[in-house]
């Protein structure tokens, strides 16, 4: 047999598992009450099946890391190709600033977990392994191995990436098991009807209409987008390694900071995009036809691809064995977490939105614990036509968040500086800069309701 069958295999898997998954969730109708992502499902069984359980297939580890890792980078390219008309209303650019708030909130309670395990538990654990908590509940595993495996790089743990990717699934299972508990809490508490996700019937449905270029100095547009992504991903790389490479040659600072902007490929891999973007308008207003070569609705496709991806190789690639080196980890950061997330979200979300704030707690509560698809399945429970603007909201707001979460990436290079010098004064800077930015975030964001409601009562 042909060695590089091993490799083909191994992407199979991923394939084979999402579409026993997909009958699973289809026909056992207990699956469809539990809100847990198809792709989740699909590594879950790509876990129990795998090399640390039953042993029913033997797949590499490292090679499923390598897939989320890079299929993070190419989903957020995808993305930022893709054209977005967006109509953002107040809402929607609260909803931003709400997400952007829980983020920092989860970094900061995730700082504090860890000062506790440090002095009571695990003197040897970095107060920065913390931040893994927005990275993975907020964010979702592909960004917690981003980082985690830069981490791995520099710290002497060797479980941090690991550590991400399952902080990442019990995320999923959080905001999919808590949030069913919540959505049923809220029914009887306000008397709003409930409805039992099992028997919710329809399909949310949206009508496209789109062309596509067919001539002969074209490819087809789904190859046209694939060959626009590789080379976006491929210039990204040598971005990433010039810049690796300049800082290393800085001293022991500049390599520690280099090795980090190795785990940032989704950042570049996002700039470049926007880059290539502008030159293929600056294109096609001079004449050149450049622009028709995007392809909105199939770079959305390649990017929700991709993220499936990335979600299914993320739970085949925990070891279950490595986990006895970070459970106390593990658990701490997880149920601080999970009550962290659930109080802030329920309480701010009072404060934040002047209507359906219950729509908005229990939707923000889902996707800021596992996916934007975990949120609007638990807002179904409560509006399953999606009539309110919340759902609309979700995703703009997530659009909002995204650019404004920059800085929050930078401060992520601060703790491991402080590690490595021995100086601790660096997670202090990291700490009181969340602190500071989320202050700032929060009163911003009650200003505009402050205004909108005076407006309304003129």
């Amino acid at each position: 047999m042909r060695s590089d069958w091993i490799i083909v295999i191994n992407i199979l898997y991923i394939f084979i598992f999402m579409f026993i998954a997909k009958l699973i969730k289809e026909k056992l109708g207990i699956f469809r009450s539990i809100i847990v992502p198809t792709a989740l499902l699909a590594g879950m069984l790509g876990l129990i099946c795998g090399p640390e359980v039953l042993g029913i297939i033997n797949y590499d580890l490292k090679f499923y890391e390598s897939i989320v890792f890079h299929f993070l980078g190419i989903g957020f390219i995808a993305l930022s190709l893709s054209e977005k008309h967006t109509k953002q209303r107040v809402n929607s650019a609260n909803a931003g600033l709400f997400i952007l708030s829980t983020y920092c909130f989860q970094a900061l309670i995730g700082m504090l977990a860890l000062v506790f395990l440090i002095k009571f538990v695990r003197p040897d654990l970095f107060v920065g392994l913390g931040l893994m908590l927005p990275l993975a509940y907020g964010q979702g595993p592909g960004f917690a191995s981003a980082i985690g495996s830069s981490w791995d790089r520099v710290l002497p743990f060797g479980f941090v990436n690991q550590f991400g990717l399952t902080l990442a699934t019990v995320g999923f299972l959080v905001g999919g098991v808590i949030g069913i508990i919540l959505l049923n809490y809220y029914g009887k508490k306000y008397q709003i009807k409930n409805y039992n996700l099992r028997k919710l019937k329809g399909i949310q449905r949206e009508n496209l209409t789109f062309t596509s270029v067919s001539e002969i100095n074209f490819y087809d547009m789904l190859t046209t987008q694939i060959v626009l992504v590789s080379v976006v991903y491929f210039v990204t790389y040598y971005l990433m390694t010039f810049i690796d490479n300049s800082l290393s040659s800085l001293g022991d600072i500049g390599a520690t900071i280099g090795s980090l902007v190795r785990g940032f490929n989704y950042l570049f891999g996002i700039i470049l995009s926007i880059f290539l973007k502008k030159i293929l308008e600056i294109l096609n207003n001079r004449g050149s036809r450049a622009q028709e070569l995007l392809d909105s609705y199939l770079m959305n496709n390649i990017a929700s691809f991709s993220f499936n991806i990335m979600i299914t190789s993320s739970v085949m690639a925990i070891s279950i064995t490595a986990v006895k080196d970070y459970w106390e980890l593990l658990l701490v950061v997880s149920v601080v977490g999970a009550i962290g997330t659930l109080l802030f979200v329920t309480f701010f979300a009072k404060h934040s939105f002047t209507e359906n704030n219950l729509l908005y707690s229990l939707a923000m509560f889902g996707m800021l614990t596992g996916t934007a698809s975990t949120g609007l399945a638990l807002l179904r429970g409560l509006d399953p036509d999606l009539k309110s603007d919340v759902a609309d909201d979700l995703v703009l707001g997530s659009a909002i968040a995204a650019p404004l979460a920059i800085p929050l990436m930078v401060i992520l290079g601060q703790p491991i500086i402080g590690y490595k010098t021995g100086n601790p004064i660096y997670y202090w800077i990291t700490f009181f800069s969340i602190l500071i930015y989320v202050t700032i975030v929060m009163v911003v964001m009650l200003l505009r309701i402050k205004r909108k409601t005076n407006r309304a009562s003129t």
